[in-house]
């Protein structure tokens, strides 16, 4: 759904269903990286790199219509109930609908209504963001039975899902990185993200820690990424998962 100008998405649901719209673009802070001073005698701090970085707070300003004066409470009930989350969801805004937040709301909506807004009411509530948002292009499945290059869009390495049918023993590349799997049998996904390696079985998940022998997780360089494999794996099948720092 093409967002329009003030509208949302988030918690399963477009603003537009409840007639919600963004009044005011959000500032917008950029996620920073954890890093740690430590002073030294007689020099300079040394700095350690956390590796990771902080999620980003905004306050997102809307205002609701209601289809009347009667049904202002019952509006601002469910309004209430949509944005009640226990879990991270996918964030659309109608300005950068080319990425996908990952989002909870962490202060609940405030009504300013008054006898003067009638039933068109202002509120406000806080959200949480991750610090990476995802390109919606890179939501979308290769699937390859010879060896491809992908280019990454983004200036950030991805952490891809990928899926791989074949048997015994095999490896693959990513540019110059091997990946080395042992008894491999007939499907096997690694989701670099949740570093986890998995297979599907009668619909229930079956841990394969034991078929992958690398240590570090699978990753997709900024730029240009050759890949292929050995002649145990038939299909190489993987969602990219392009992001970019918020």
């Amino acid at each position: 759904m093409q967002l329009k100008r003030g509208q949302f998405f988030i918690n399963k649901h477009y603003s537009s269903e409840f007639n919600v719209y963004i009044k005011n673009r959000p500032i917008s802070v950029s996620a920073s990286r954890v890093i740690e001073l430590r002073e030294r005698e007689g020099n300079d701090s040394i700095i350690i790199d956390k590796a990771y970085y902080k999620n980003v707070t905004r306050k997102i300003e809307c205002y609701y219509k209601a289809p009347s004066i009667e049904l202002v409470q019952e509006w601002e009930d469910r309004i209430t109930e949509w944005l009640d989350m226990s879990t991270y969801s996918d964030f659309i805004l109608y300005y950068d609908q080319q990425y996908i937040y990952q989002a909870i709301v962490t202060e609940a909506p405030e009504f300013k209504g008054t006898r003067k807004t009638g039933h068109i009411v202002p509120f406000e509530f806080t959200v949480s963001i991750r610090p990476f948002k995802e390109n919606y292009s890179g939501r979308w499945s290769i699937r390859k039975t010879e060896a491809f290059a992908l280019f990454n869009p983004e200036k950030y390495s991805s952490k891809p899902l990928i899926k791989l049918s074949g048997s015994g023993d095999a490896s693959f590349y990513i540019n110059k990185d091997r990946y080395d799997l042992k008894l491999l049998d007939r499907e096997l996904f690694i989701d670099s993200k949740l570093e986890e390696s998995y297979r599907k079985l009668d619909g229930h998940l079956e841990h394969q820690d034991y078929v992958t022998l690398f240590l570090d997780f699978p990753f997709l360089y900024p730029g240009k990424n050759e890949i292929k494999w050995t002649k145990n794996i038939y299909s190489f099948e993987i969602i990219p998962r392009w992001w970019r720092k918020v």
